[in-house]
């Protein structure tokens, strides 16, 4: 019986999205969508929705990272994607540094299929945040790029087991603030789940802290004609100290030591919180 009950309420809510359509004066948000995801509408069904020419669609980049994590399915927000206005041009940057290399491919004329491909081939994995699908969404990413980039969270290996016994990731520079504090050389060392600096100038000013305890983790980048150059990597402790690490050649034009931070991290602690905080301190 309560089966049955079940089955007529989405019925009806179905018979409901249809009479919508029908109409023609619709206007799909990303709360109509998770609506009709929770109540049991099929992907195709939310799809014929979205291309419905009768109907509108108000969404942003940033409400296709709520649908993902919502559980809304691929094949549903790569079509949403097509019918998201590209951002202002403003200075973006990602979260994800790889992604100013895809980009590059892109601005290349490069096929997209042959980008999709390559993203597959790769073995990487990605987890999009709000800035990513922005930054892609402004440099003109397809539909078959996203879908490809979306795609490989789920099929990567659960890394966090393998996380080494010892990393020593080197050329940092531990950015202080304060008039009278200077800036200290070290490196970091990854040992498990603790990130330990190991500072170059004095063993009384080395620390350390929990991979668990970080609240945010991003890159600080500035726009350059070749695309964004991030030079820095910074942490957020949950509620407490904000560390600030820049590549030691940052100024002769390196970088390759934050990428390498960075690429560890996502390697080993996918699960980690990337991306700028929406306050700056």
């Amino acid at each position: 019986m309560k089966r049955t009950i079940i089955r007529r309420a989405i019925l009806s809510v179905a018979l409901l999205a249809l009479v919508a359509v029908a109409a023609g004066a619709e206007t799909l948000t990303v709360g109509s969508i998770l609506a009709a995801h929770e109540a049991g509408a099929t992907s195709d069904g939310i799809i014929a929705m979205v291309r419905n020419p009768s109907n509108t669609v108000a969404m942003t980049a940033g409400d296709l990272a709520t649908l993902h994590d919502a559980g809304v399915g691929e094949n549903v927000i790569i079509v949403i994607w097509a019918f998201i206005p590209e951002p202002a041009q403003t200075q973006l940057e990602p979260d994800d540094a790889r992604l100013v290399d895809l980009v590059r491919l892109i601005r290349s004329g490069m096929s997209e299929s042959i980008i999709a491909e390559q993203v597959k081939q790769s073995g990487n994995a990605y987890n999009l945040s709000v800035n990513d699908l922005l930054y892609l969404k402004a440099n003109g990413a397809g539909e078959s790029t996203i879908a490809a980039l979306m795609a490989t969270p789920d099929g990567a290996p659960a890394v966090l087991a393998a996380a080494p016994a010892s990393l020593a990731l080197h050329d940092l520079v531990l950015m202080n603030r304060g008039l009278w504090r200077r800036d200290r050389e070290g490196h970091l060392l990854l040992e498990g789940d603790t990130l330990r600096w190991e500072d170059k100038g004095s063993r009384g000013k080395s620390f350390s802290f929990q991979t668990q305890g970080l609240e945010r983790v991003w890159f600080t980048c500035e726009a350059r004609s070749s695309g964004n150059f991030c030079y820095q990597i910074n942490f957020q402790i949950v509620k407490g100290d904000r560390y600030r690490f820049r590549d030691s050649d940052s100024d002769s034009g390196s970088n390759d030591a934050v990428l390498e931070v960075m690429e560890a991290l996502r390697t080993y602690f996918p699960r980690l919180p990337f991306g700028r905080p929406s306050v700056k301190n």
